[in-house]
């Protein structure tokens, strides 16, 4: 891991890459996020499997003048992870390094440390196997992620007591692309500035080789979720928010109602409800329903009510955390979520509930999908975390894609963004958004020191993405190069179908539904 690599020369560094090198005729070489609405062909993309590797890559792509691109498992609903340069998979660089037990195994001592393409999935596994066992004391919505991946967006579950994930973090290891590749160590108190500009880095501050992050004894939840009506939920959502450990809403607009969840750590046994009556009426069904809304769009909230009718009723679970704080995202899908102060969080969500009954009393207004999520969490100091300062309340809203086929949804996230914007609102880095620098200036007090500690570390910008050069820098890079379906992308991959558009629609067609 620590090999001297200045004296090694540029064509031994190509020797060496090639042993990780994805040939450009697997599946591999391409790239496409998991809702399938970006994609890309870099130039070369690199599989390693050891740090070694990941420092060789960082140090050939800066010799090269390259750009190089550092990706998980692609969850990222954005063009985030895209590029036409080099890209370096970082999914088979994963699994435990160690397990670090403080004076006491049951105080918050206790941290472990990951590879940075370690899966979330695979982290619950593992902790779960220590001894005693462990779990992490947050997630969020998914676990498909990778551990480098989720921190780099300071990503979040829900609990107005719990900080995004990045602030569980104790230290990185990093590579960086200067002479070398040398590797450091960061944590509070080596480079803290280094450190906290990297809990929301975007892969601007370094290569992330390994996380450590806080665990603590592994426990249960008991989350009870119950309808309520939407005005009911607004009047009093200063105390649901402090009403359990993990509290969180979701709202169904077509079904007038909101399903609050709260969950606690318990004791109790563990009470799972799986159905698979309800996996085939809440995936199968819908994603049929949803499928017929797209072609007959006033079906659009007979579905919603079809939603809600589904999970309109009370329940209670107990199970492992992670399995309770993890939510089915169903199907593939176009979202947009905003962190705006929690103290603006009622009159936020009344203007997006007037802006629902304006569209739903007009024929041609815009259809909403469902669920809209609800979710807090409590104030940080990470640089470009959008809970940077304050306590926040975070809202998102989806566009399914039945059967992976593009829905029109543009104009509905735009004007709900706009609405999130008006009331102080962040977005979240990893989903669409139209920040530039001046604006994350507005929104972000610790803007340049992050853009100092960019330079720093990266000096000759070698993990400048188009998503970076297009938001950190303002260059003028199209938002919609590597779109999925875009006939003007040189990037479209096709899905074997024959058209080379990625699904069943003409060109036309596409054009007129993304809108």
């Amino acid at each position: 891991m620590d090999a001297n690599l200045t004296s090694i020369s540029t064509a031994d560094l190509q020797t060496a890459v090639s042993h990780c090198a994805v040939s450009p005729s697997s599946s591999r070489a391409k790239f496409a996020n998991w809702a399938k609405t970006f994609e890309c062909l870099p130039e070369r993309v690199f599989e390693p499997v050891d740090a070694l590797q990941c420092r060789q890559v960082l140090e050939l792509a800066r010799r090269e003048g390259k750009n190089l691109r550092p990706v998980g498992v692609g969850h990222s609903p954005s063009d985030l992870t895209c590029t036409r340069g080099w890209m370096i998979r970082m999914d088979s660089y994963g699994g435990l390094v160690q397990i670090h037990h403080g004076p006491s195994t049951l105080t918050e001592s206790t941290s472990a440390t990951f590879k940075a393409g370690t899966t979330l999935h695979q982290i619950h596994k593992l902790l779960s196997q220590a001894s005693p066992p462990l779990a992490l004391p947050n997630i969020g919505s998914i676990s498909d992620q990778t551990i480098a991946g989720l921190i780099s967006t300071a990503s979040h579950g829900s609990g107005v007591n719990y900080p995004v994930i990045s602030n569980h973090v104790r230290s990185l290891l990093l590579a960086l692309p200067l002479p070398g590749a040398p590797i450091v160590r960061v944590s509070r108190t080596e480079d803290a500035e280094l450190f906290k500009a990297s809990l929301c880095g975007l892969g601007a501050t370094g290569l992330i080789l390994e996380v450590e992050i806080e665990a603590e004894p592994a426990y249960r939840l008991r989350e009870s979720k119950t309808p309520m009506k939407v005005e009911d939920v607004l009047e009093r959502l200063d105390e649901i928010k402090q009403s359990a450990e993990h509290a969180r809403v979701w709202w169904y607009p077509d079904g007038k109602g909101m399903i609050v969840g709260r969950a606690d750590r318990t004791y109790e046994p563990a009470k799972p409800v799986p159905s698979l009556w309800a996996h085939i009426l809440g995936y199968h069904v819908t994603q049929f329903f949803l499928f017929c809304s797209r072609y007959f769009p006033s079906l659009t909230p007979w579905v919603g009510m079809w939603a809600w009718w589904l999970v309109n009723q009370r329940s209670v679970v107990v199970d492992e955390g992670h399995k309770v704080l993890n939510f089915d995202c169903l199907f593939p899908q176009y979202t947009v979520e905003w962190a705006i102060p929690s103290s603006n969080g009622k009159a936020c969500l009344a203007e997006i509930q007037a802006w629902f009954a304006k569209e739903a009393s007009d024929p041609n207004g815009v259809k909403t999908h469902f669920p809209m999520e609800i979710r807090w969490s409590c104030a940080d100091d990470i640089y470009l975390s959008p809970s940077y300062g304050r306590e926040t309340l975070w809202i998102g809203i989806v566009t399914y894609r039945p059967y992976g086929l593009a829905m029109p949804y543009r104009k509905l996230h735009d004007t709900f963004s706009s609405i999130l914007a008006s009331h102080g609102g962040r977005p979240h880095w990893a989903k669409t958004h139209n920040l530039n620098p001046k604006s994350i200036e507005d929104l972000y007090p610790e803007w340049e020191v992050f853009r100092r500690v960019c330079d720093r570390a990266d000096p000759e910008h070698v993990l400048r993405s188009e998503y970076l050069l297009r938001h950190l820098e303002g260059k003028d890079v199209d938002e919609r190069e590597f779109k999925s379906y875009n006939p003007r992308s040189t990037s479209a991959l096709g899905n074997g179908n024959g058209n080379g558009n990625g699904n069943d629609l003409s060109v036309m067609e596409v054009e007129e539904v993304d809108i």
